[in-house]
């Protein structure tokens, strides 16, 4: 038994409005392609295949916080080795300025200078970088030293002053320090004051800074050690040679203690260039191993984008004749739903 139905305008009317959502979904999506140049929906796309893309794009992040933290580390490094510089210069210039005088001259001469570049040093080792002082270790959200000389007088200063004054009997610039003999002294600085110095007393009297150094990871299989403390022994044994030559009050002494002072201070400033030459040396073979490591991490980040454009990435020319086909049946599909719209019987009725 054949039937038949009936077709109604608003049937007729609607049927171009569906199909006229979908394609506009549709020219969205290839639009979107186009414009990133990678699948709108990788998921759907690649099916299973999304676990390697995410994999990849995994690995790509990792080596881009690595390449960041690398940057951080460079910053960092960078202005340590500029400090140290400046460090290291004062102190030679020290040295080389006691060399060159006469024995007689020297603790006078010394004195003078000697106390400007113990500020200097503590400026130094103040230094920050993108708000981190550098030679804090670990703690490097705070400045490591207090400058010696000041008001009040610093921990440093005072325990210095007060070890010398427990040793002789008087405070360090008292007239009754000419008396001091050599052997005295000697026995003082090798003692007392070399006891101030150790990295422990250190710390509690002249230094907030960690002994701990910050170690960095450089790259996937790599870490290097990228700051170093302001407690390592160059700093320790260049605060006591400026000390000595400066906070003990070198010229009230006879000509003989003087010299046992100024030796002294040679001695520990010959110590302090080469120490400090092996801190420069050993950060920067840090700084070397970052660039390379830098240089590898590049390789494979570029490695990295073929993949996951290989794998998630449309072709222009197909987009864009989608595009272009999606285009002329919605121009189609309105055309077609205007002259549907005309259609009444009206129109018939005479």
């Amino acid at each position: 038994m054949m039937t038949t139905g009936f077709i109604s305008s608003l049937n007729l009317w609607n049927a171009p409005r569906t199909g006229a959502a979908r394609l506009q979904t549709d020219l969205a999506t290839a639009t979107k392609e186009i414009a990133t140049g990678r699948f709108a929906d990788v998921g759907a796309t690649l099916g299973g295949g999304v676990i390697e893309s995410f994999g990849l794009r995994r690995q790509s992040a990792v080596l881009a916080a690595l390449t960041q933290s690398n940057t951080a580390a460079s910053f960092r490094l960078e202005a340590t080795q500029s400090a140290l510089k400046e460090i290291q210069s004062a102190a030679e210039a020290t040295l080389n300025e006691l060399t060159a005088l006469p024995a007689d001259q020297r603790a006078k001469t010394v004195a003078e200078t000697a106390r400007g570049r113990l500020m200097a040093l503590a400026g130094a080792l103040n230094t920050s970088a993108g708000g981190q002082f550098v030679f804090g270790g670990t703690d490097s959200g705070t400045a490591p030293l207090t400058p010696y000389e000041g008001s009040p007088p610093s921990a440093a200063k005072a325990a210095v002053d007060d070890a010398f004054t427990d040793f002789f009997g008087f405070a360090p610039g008292s007239a009754a320090a000419a008396a001091i003999t050599p052997t005295e002294l000697k026995g003082f600085l090798d003692g007392p004051l070399a006891g101030l110095f150790t990295e422990v007393n250190w710390s509690r009297t002249w230094s907030s800074a960690s002994s701990r150094t910050i170690d960095s990871q450089i790259s996937l299989t790599e870490t290097a050690t990228t700051s170093t403390s302001a407690n390592a022994e160059p700093f320790r044994k260049l605060g006591m040679a400026y000390v000595i030559a400066s906070g003990l009050g070198l010229s009230g002494l006879s000509a003989e203690a003087q010299e046992v002072a100024t030796v002294k201070v040679m001695d520990l400033l010959g110590q302090v260039s080469g120490g400090l030459t092996t801190l420069r040396a050993d950060l920067g073979r840090t700084q070397s191993q970052i660039t390379d490591a830098n240089a590898r991490m590049a390789k494979q980040t570029t490695l990295l984008t073929g993949q996951i454009r290989d794998l998630e990435s449309v072709d222009p020319a197909e987009a864009k004749a989608r595009v272009d086909a999606i285009t002329t049946q919605m121009q189609m599909s309105y055309g077609l739903t205007a002259q549907l719209r005309s259609l009444s019987l009206i129109n018939f009725i005479s």
